[in-house]
């Protein structure tokens, strides 16, 4: 198998958990662009190198293993891990700044915002 390939599996796999990923294969070295759908503006880089012994590993963009190509659930995990607390904070802040614009509910509400002490 070339990097690609497993590249493609890795993206497979990720999809599955709800990751997107694009793959950046018209330079080299042929990456895989690991982002979530609800953070597009902060991902994470994989690429392929040969390990001890030949055994290809999927590096991540500050050049260390996350897990040998065959272990997919290995490398999703760590992938995950690595982007998961970014999108949580992200979703975050995201209701926070929703809370803070829905409009005021019931009389006291109502009033504070027309005071402006909402």
């Amino acid at each position: 198998m070339i990097a690609a390939d497993y590249l493609d599996l890795l993206a497979s796999a990720l999809a599955t958990e709800g990751w997107t990923a694009r793959p950046r294969y018209d330079r080299a070295p042929e990456l895989l662009y690991v982002l979530s759908p609800s953070l597009p503006a902060v991902g994470e880089s994989v690429r392929v190198k040969a390990g001890v012994g030949g055994v290809p590993w999927f590096i991540d963009s500050t050049g260390n293993p996350l897990a040998p190509c065959h272990d997919l659930p290995g490398a999703v995990a760590q992938i995950g891990a690595r982007l998961a607390p970014l999108a949580f904070a992200a979703a975050a802040r995201r209701a926070a700044s929703a809370e803070q614009d829905a409009p005021a509910r019931g009389l006291i509400g109502r009033l504070r915002a027309s005071l402006g002490r909402a």
